[in-house]
């Protein structure tokens, strides 16, 4: 065990030692450009290994999930501060400064938000005219076959589907489990204003000393692939739209620079080069700037692909069509699979079967080196490029789609250097 931990050391020394003008890391190479971030966990953090590439690469740091909605602030009154801390003090304790990701999200939201609650702090349950409970029946999991057996999901007719004539033997088909849970009260307005701004400003002033910006809202605009959708129809129809319309996206700016006043603070999304969701964008920032929302920048998550995501001419009409509204764009969420799905798409090509021919590496290599030939171009207003995790084998794509620059065993592919060593 010594003798591990003696390499593991050694080989951490001996990789921060070969930073220098002969070896260079991503964060040298663009010193006079824009920032190099990437996004990490706790566990890479505490990682000897990983905490020196860390360190030689990159300039900036954001927690790949721990800062969310509902990873930080589950329930009321309940914070689970511990795997952000973790994150922070190492940028502390090493002088490099963070994005914060995310306070307002549909996805990893804290739920509960949309809940009333009594003066006890217990959710209150909805009533009918009787006085009695509201209760919310729904179709349980498992039943006669469980998860894919012959009762598919809990009753309905999954993979293997009910018999509702009979079974093979002429059985009837058993009757749906269902669980029973209270209805509880919806939220109002006010109600859940009042808890998002609690949640944005805890938060902000907790890490506003090593935090510079923050992707204030995430992924609000629509999948509609229609540039010309109105206004209404632009948005992604959360639970918070649907409640609140566009006013909790300018009250969430305000509120983190109230906390914030130096922070540079960011709608973020992905596909943010299409023609519609640029669209989308452009007309959501420019309103309500207009009405006061101090939006400093956008980000343009990534998540691109080797194939024609994105189509570089688009991807240039966005960047140019957003420095109309703002000076400060980052890339916020950059990989580069070799399937062909692209944004925020995960379905089931995790890189089964991928293999990482030549041919595909060529190909990817290209696409890097086109989209970082861009941003060079834009240098004085893009101010940071964060990869979305360290290597390979941290990638929420999987391993086998190979989007990053740093292979399964964290080191360097040959499109690192396509990166690094442009002219």
């Amino acid at each position: 065990m010594k003798k591990l931990l003696f390499f593991a050391l050694a080989a951490s020394v001996a990789l921060l030692g070969a930073c220098g003008p002969k070896d260079p890391g991503l964060k040298d190479a663009y010193k006079n450009y824009f920032k190099i971030g990437v996004a990490v966990t706790e566990r890479n953090v505490a990682d000897s290994i990983q905490a020196a590439l860390i360190l030689k690469e990159f300039n900036s740091i954001t927690a790949e999930n721990c800062m969310k909605p509902g990873e930080i602030h589950p329930r009321p009154g309940v914070w689970n501060f511990e795997r952000a801390d973790a994150i922070a003090n190492f940028c502390r304790a090493h002088g490099i400064k963070m994005r914060g990701h995310t306070l307002v999200w549909h996805s990893q939201f804290a739920t509960w938000m949309f809940t009333k609650y009594d003066k006890d702090g217990n959710p209150v349950v909805e009533l009918d005219e009787k006085g009695d409970t509201v209760w919310i029946e729904r179709p349980a999991f498992g039943g006669r076959g469980g998860f894919g057996g012959r009762g598919g999901f809990g009753g309905f007719g999954g993979f293997g589907g009910q018999r509702p004539n009979g079974g093979a033997r002429g059985n009837a088909a058993p009757a749906p489990q269902v669980t029973r849970t209270p209805k509880y009260a919806q939220a109002s307005k006010e109600e859940f204003y009042d808890s998002l701004k609690v949640h944005i400003q805890t938060v902000i002033n907790r890490y506003k000393d090593v935090v510079y910006c923050w992707d204030v809202v995430n992924e609000a605009m629509s999948d509609a692939n229609n540039p010309d959708a109105s206004y209404e129809d632009s948005f992604r129809k959360s639970q918070a739209y649907q409640l609140c319309g566009d006013e909790f996206i300018k009250n969430a700016f305000i509120w983190a620079h109230e906390a914030d006043p130096e922070a540079g603070l960011f709608y973020n999304d992905y596909s943010a080069w299409t023609p519609a969701k640029r669209t989308y964008i452009y007309n959501m920032v420019k309103k309500l700037k207009a009405e006061g929302a101090p939006i400093t920048g956008i980000g343009m998550q990534g998540h691109y692909n080797i194939f024609d995501n994105p189509k570089l001419e688009d991807f240039e009409k966005a960047i140019n069509m957003y420095l109309e509204l703002v000076d400060d764009i980052q890339i916020t969420e950059f990989d580069i699979r070799i399937n062909q799905e692209a944004g925020g798409g995960l379905q089931f090509s995790r890189g089964d079967g991928q293999v990482y021919t030549e041919e595909i590496q060529q190909q990817q290599a290209k696409k890097y080196a086109d989209i970082f030939e861009i941003l060079r171009k834009y240098r004085n207003n893009i101010s940071c490029v964060t990869f979305w995790n360290v290597s390979d084998r941290d990638s929420w794509l999987g391993a086998n789609n190979y989007p990053l620059l740093f292979d399964g065993e964290y080191q360097r592919k040959p499109v690192y250097y396509t990166v690094r060593d442009f002219k």
